[in-house]
């Protein structure tokens, strides 16, 4: 069992589409489960025209009760790609609610997750319930762009999470090896820009330069000898 989770620090843009990516590239013989436990609100659920239930809402509730990690998939629903996702409310307001009384629940569920099962959870913005589920994280990867208004939002983040690594995204005048002595950071992979990301992200374009991305970090993550946690 691995659980990966994607964030940013400072609202970058993509970590919604890459989360969606790589699920959707995880290795075929390993089951996958998509995660939005964004307590700004959600974007999946409006993307991919899906019901508000089931979902983060409705596992917050049922999570008071049960501890089965069967509850995960009982609260999934299943995006055109073949991928299951919990989707969080569109609302700010419900789906802060609904992540704050996950924090302390899930990720006792996730630990009783089959060895061979991953979760990819999509954090959003890291504060509040997010920070707090970040830290519980197998892997955490941040999403930022390599110039000085992202990166010095990541100041001192090695220390609060120490297992969080770093997915580059686009083009900036600090190249990755001063950005890792800069912050501590290990730099997980580096991204161009990918024109096509939204129209994925929304169900139109099935192959993009995004997609051949998280498949290639989807393998280095699964492999057997990545399983361990980082921490």
């Amino acid at each position: 069992m691995t659980v990966i989770g994607l964030a940013s620090v400072k609202g970058s843009p993509g970590v919604t589409t890459l989360a969606l990516a790589l699920a959707t590239a995880w290795p075929a013989r390993l089951p996958v489960l998509l995660a939005e436990l964004d307590a700004s609100g959600g974007d999946i659920a409006g993307c991919c025209r899906l019901q508000p239930d089931p979902g983060i809402a409705s596992l917050a509730t049922e999570i008071r009760r049960d501890r089965d990690p069967e509850l995960l998939f009982r609260h999934a629903q299943t995006l055109p790609t073949g991928v299951k996702v919990i989707p969080a409310p569109v609302g700010p307001g419900q789906a802060q609610a609904a992540l704050t009384a996950l924090a302390a629940t899930l990720p006792e569920v996730f630990q009783r997750l089959p060895r061979n099962a991953s979760v990819v959870a999509d954090l959003g913005r890291l504060a509040g319930p997010s920070m707090e589920l970040a830290t519980s994280m197998d892997r955490l990867l941040v999403l930022a762009k390599p110039r000085l208004a992202d990166l010095v939002h990541l100041q001192g983040l090695a220390e609060v999470v120490p297992h969080a690594e770093l997915v580059l995204v686009g083009q900036g005048p600090y190249p990755p090896g001063e950005v890792t002595d800069a912050l501590g950071l290990k730099i997980l992979a580096h991204l161009r820009h990918d024109p096509s990301a939204q129209a994925f992200l929304e169900g139109r374009r099935r192959r993009t330069r995004l997609l051949r991305a998280a498949r290639q970090i989807g393998a280095v993550l699964a492999s057997p000898s990545e399983l361990e946690p980082s921490r």
